[in-house]
C-alpha cells in the first residue's frame, strides 16, 4: 500500500504527546488492519515519532512526565501489537540494533540525562544495560564484558568527574579491549574536544542525538 509515513509520524508524535495510550493503540491496530507492515510501522512510523517527541523535550516544549508517558505508550504498542503481529505472521521479532551499556561515571549521582538516553535507545530498537550511577571504570568495563555490549555510554553532569571518563577509556586500552567497544560520552560536562582528547568515539548533547550516534557507530563498525 502507498503509505504517507510523514503524516503517520506527525500523527503519532501528537498522540504520544497527548499522553492517552488507547487512541495510539487503536490507531496502530487500524493501520496494521489496513495492510501496513508491523516492521515498517516500527521503523518508519513510531520510531521517527518518538525522536520528534525527544526533540520537543530537549527544546522544553514538553517536560519529563510527558516524555516518560510517551515512552511507555510506545512500549505498549510494541509489546501488545507489533510483536504479536510479527509472531502471527511467522516473522522474527524486531531485531535489536545493538546493545549499549550506560553509566554515570564514578563520583556522579545524577541520572536524569542517562535515563532519558536509555528510554530513547530502547524505543528505537537498542538493548540497554543501565549500570546506574557512581560506577567505577573497572566495573564499567567488567559489566560491558559480561553483558557482551557493542557500545559503552558514559555520562557526567560534573566536570570534576571527567577524569573517570578518561580512566575508563584508559582501562579499556590497558586490558587490550579498546577496539572491542565504541565509547560515547555525554551529559553537561564533556565537550567534543574533551571526547577527542580521551579517545572516545563520539560525544552527544541530547537523547535524540545519542540515538543517531549509536546507529551510526553500529553501522560503521558493521562495515569495518
Amino acid at each position: 500500500m502507498n503509505t504517507n509515513w510523514e503524516a503517520i509520524e506527525k500523527e503519532f508524535a501528537d498522540l504520544l504527546i497527548a499522553g492517552g495510550a488507547q487512541p495510539a493503540l487503536d490507531r496502530t491496530r487500524e493501520l496494521l488492519a489496513a495492510g501496513v507492515s508491523p516492521l515498517d510501522f516500527f521503523q518508519l512510523g513510531i520510531t521517527p515519532a518518538m525522536v520528534e517527541v525527544g526533540q520537543q523535550f530537549e527544546t522544553l516544549d514538553i517536560f519529563l512526565p510527558e516524555m516518560v508517558v510517551a515512552a511507555e505508550i510506545v512500549k505498549r504498542i510494541n509489546d501488545e501489537i507489533l510483536q504479536p503481529a510479527l509472531a502471527a505472521a511467522g516473522g522474527a521479532a524486531t531485531q535489536s540494533l545493538g546493545k549499549v551499556a550506560l553509566a554515570s561515571v564514578q563520583g556522579d549521582l545524577h541520572d536524569i540525562g542517562k535515563n532519558m538516553v536509555a528510554l530513547m535507545l530502547k524505543v528505537n530498537g537498542f538493548d540497554v544495560v543501565d549500570l546506574g550511577t557512581n560506577v567505577p571504570p573497572a566495573e564499567i568495563v567488567e559489566r560491558a564484558l559480561q553483558e557482551k555490549v557493542d557500545i559503552i555510554g558514559l555520562s557526567s553532569l560534573l566536570t570534576t568527574c571527567l577524569p573517570y571518563m578518561k580512566d575508563t577509556v584508559d582501562y579499556l586500552k590497558a586490558r587490550g579491549l579498546r577496539d572491542k567497544y565504541a565509547v560515547i560520552v555525554g551529559g553537561a560536562a564533556p565537550t567534543e574536544a574533551f571526547a577527542r582528547s580521551i579517545g572516545a568515539d563520539a560525544q552527544g548533547h541530547s537523547a535524540a542525538e545519542a540515538v543517531r550516534i549509536c546507529r551510526d557507530l553500529v553501522q560503521s563498525r558493521a562495515r569495518a
